[in-house]
């Protein structure tokens, strides 16, 4: 692993040639984290302080260290992805101190470009006050030379409502929900001319499904080891209903409905879940219904993502094997997964792990199954 330091230009400034373990973790929610330990001399503290941003050869992120200590003669430092640190600006449409929600229609892989243009790109309506944000000097949270790379657009359009609050928090629950990656990455036009972008995307098929370098990791492939199986529905749920009942404010029991896709199940095939919202207020909404029943669907929506038809097949993947991240599978894309009985899961690849120590070099990816 060939590990760096830059500074605020983003240029190349350090190289950090000897450490005795690193790790290095690409996420498909963005929520990229890296940890290295090196000696705790002198030179290693000065080039490698809190706020430092480190890059990685073979890597288009950068990370920013927010977290060093030092214990029995190394410094270990720890840090986190750009777009993580976006959690240090914040959502906010309005200046009435009443409102706490940012209402609007779209699908999810713009809303989260939205969110990052309004909030954090420097020319935005809410940045340059053409806009009121209800605070002094809004252009102070601009990101420099943040913009946008691509974004997803597929999937039907979406009623958000948005908590006002840290920018990447609201985002990763987007994100996560409606299973869309993000990711900010270093662009360099010229020797001296940079940007740093932002992207919403789905990955590719790469399941039997097609026929275009289908991707399998299973023991009789070789590629993967110490395997272990599991299937559950004790929290599995097909529906979710969320109610606001009634409150001081008067507002009158409504309620939000969210299923999962695939048709209607019955019977013994429906398994359903019911929230109250307790926080809600008219205050909240704005005293408008519509604005209620997307803040309610949204509610609905998340419980049942976090209710899922639980399927896991554990095991190692083999590294150096038939199979090349970044030719060919990268994170997001759908890949399977066998195990010992013979069932094939369908997976997406979530993360990508880079790790040096003593005993070596390694890489490999982290699986998610789904449903």
């Amino acid at each position: 692993m060939e590990l760096f330091t830059l500074n605020r230009g983003f240029l190349r400034q350090y190289d950090i040639d000897k450490f005795t373990s690193a790790i290095w973790t690409e996420r498909y929610y963005g929520d990229s984290e890296f940890e290295l330990v090196v000696p705790a001399t002198s030179d290693f503290i000065q080039k490698l302080p809190i706020g430092t941003f480190v890059g990685l050869v073979g890597s288009k992120e950068i990370m920013l260290v927010d977290y060093s200590d030092s214990e029995k003669g190394l410094w270990k430092v720890t840090g986190s992805s750009l777009l993580k640190f976006l959690n240090n600006r914040f959502i906010r449409t309005s200046a009435a101190h009443e409102d706490r929600y940012w209402y609007f229609s779209t699908t999810p892989g713009v809303a989260l470009w939205w969110i990052i243009y309004y909030m954090c790109v420097a020319g935005s309506p809410y940045l340059t006050g053409a806009a009121s944000m209800g605070i002094p000097n809004p252009g102070s949270l601009a990101i420099p030379n943040l913009g946008l790379k691509a974004y997803d657009a597929s999937g039907s359009p979406v009623n958000f409502a948005v908590p006002y609050g840290p920018v990447y928090d609201a985002m990763r629950d987007i994100a996560t929900t409606y299973g869309v990656g993000m990711q900010i990455t270093l662009e360099w036009a010229t020797d001296t001319s940079y940007s740093i972008q932002f992207r919403s995307y789905k990955g590719l098929d790469r399941t039997s499904r097609q026929t275009v370098n289908p991707v399998r990791f299973s023991p009789q492939m070789d590629t993967l080891t110490d395997i272990k199986e599991l299937q559950s529905i004790v929290s599995y749920k097909t529906v979710a209903y969320s109610f606001c009942p009634p409150n001081p404010d008067g507002l009158a029991t409504t309620c939000g409905t969210d299923q999962v896709p695939g048709g209607t199940p019955s019977g013994f095939d429906l398994r359903a879940l019911l929230t109250f919202e307790e926080d809600i207020t008219t205050d909240l909404i704005g005293g408008s219904q519509a604005n209620l029943v997307s803040l309610l669907n949204a509610r609905a929506h998340n419980a049942l993502a976090n209710s899922p038809f639980s399927r896991a097949i554990d095991g190692q993947i083999v590294p150096l094997h038939q199979y090349q991240y970044g030719v060919d599978y990268s994170l997001g894309d759908i890949i399977e997964v066998q195990g010992n009985s013979g069932i094939v899961q369908n997976s997406m690849v979530i993360e990508y792990i880079r790790a040096q120590d003593n005993s070596g070099e390694k890489a490999y990816p982290t699986v998610a199954m789904l449903g």
